[in-house]
């Protein structure tokens, strides 16, 4: 007599149990089609004729259910292929590494790795093009993990880094790296970094033009030595909250840095957890275009951060 433990069972395809997922709630399909990537399961399914993509928003949780994802899978049409997709998260997820994304980096200006997408290609954008960042998220959503990301590969790119952390602890295993010009964590000493970076703004303006430069791109492309090259210079502020609620006219001189900085090759990064209208005004909105929004208390706020 055979015992069970030594009969090994065949396992169905995540094709055939998708499928038999679809089929018991009455929902027919003429294909389908897997690609498997580092975080999510992507299936993109062809409907039988007359079948609504709404069937299929409402079995988004069993879909999820049977393959034990890590949260409700997103499910949505993509109208020019004709599919309705669907995104099946990973139960257990490898974080990409950031060394895996230096060579994105080594064309850019001012390079910041944001990760990868649902079908694991990299994402490096040039902050001067942006040329100013807001982030936002409450507590535990992942926001110290980005914003070191991005002052990691900005030192990797040899970036002039101007760092605010009012906790005092977030930013202090940057001390004693070169490119790392100050870390400040008091109002004082934020309103002089701010007066010191103006004051750069305007010598790279005068390099400018003496040079008939629009920007630093053709002042760089016209340097004849590497060592006559314009570096970026990035301010990132951790917590603005801590810093705006103290003195809300600091934001006017913040702004006009933002305004004119793009040009000289400064750009600002700003961080908060608690994207409120208070702390992310309308003046703030107009001249940080870039957003990161992760986890927020509520949607009020998703809308603060995104507009």
């Amino acid at each position: 007599m055979l015992e069970l433990s030594n009969i090994k069972l065949f396992e169905p395809s995540k094709e055939e149990r998708l499928a038999n997922i679809l089929k018991s709630f009455n929902i027919s399909i003429k294909g389908m089609e897997l690609i498997e990537s580092r975080f999510f399961d992507i299936f993109n399914i062809k409907l039988s004729s007359g079948v609504k993509s709404s069937k299929i928003d409402k079995v988004l949780t069993e879909i999820g259910l049977e393959f034990e994802s890590q949260s409700t899978p997103r499910g949505y049409p993509v109208m020019r292929e004709g599919v309705y997709r669907i995104e099946i998260q990973h139960s257990k997820i490898e974080c990409p590494d950031l060394t895996e994304f230096l060579d994105e980096c080594e064309d850019m200006f001012a390079p910041i790795v944001l990760g990868t997408d649902s079908f694991g290609k990299k994402i490096v954008k040039d902050l001067n093009k942006m040329p100013n960042l807001l982030v936002g998220g409450t507590t535990g959503s992942g926001k110290s993990v980005v914003l070191h990301n991005f002052i990691l590969s900005l030192i990797y790119s040899g970036a002039d880094l101007f760092l605010v952390d009012p906790k005092m602890v977030e930013f202090s295993s940057y001390e004693n790296i070169d490119e790392v010009k100050s870390i400040v964590s008091f109002f004082e000493d934020f309103e002089t970094t701010i007066e010191h970076l103006k004051s750069l703004m305007q010598i790279r303006f005068k390099l400018l033009k003496s040079s008939r430069a629009r920007n630093v791109h053709e002042f760089n492309a016209k340097a004849k030595s590497q060592s006559d090259r314009l570096k970026p210079i990035v301010l990132v502020i951790d917590e603005w909250a801590d810093i705006v609620l103290q003195n809300p006219k600091i934001q006017k001189p913040l702004c006009y840095l933002a305004q004119k900085g793009r040009a000289a090759g400064i750009s600002i990064i700003l961080a908060t957890q608690r994207p409120s209208a208070n702390v992310v005004s309308g003046l703030i909105k107009a001249n940080f275009p870039g957003r990161v929004a992760l986890k927020v208390a509520s949607s009020i706020d998703s809308r603060v951060i995104l507009d």
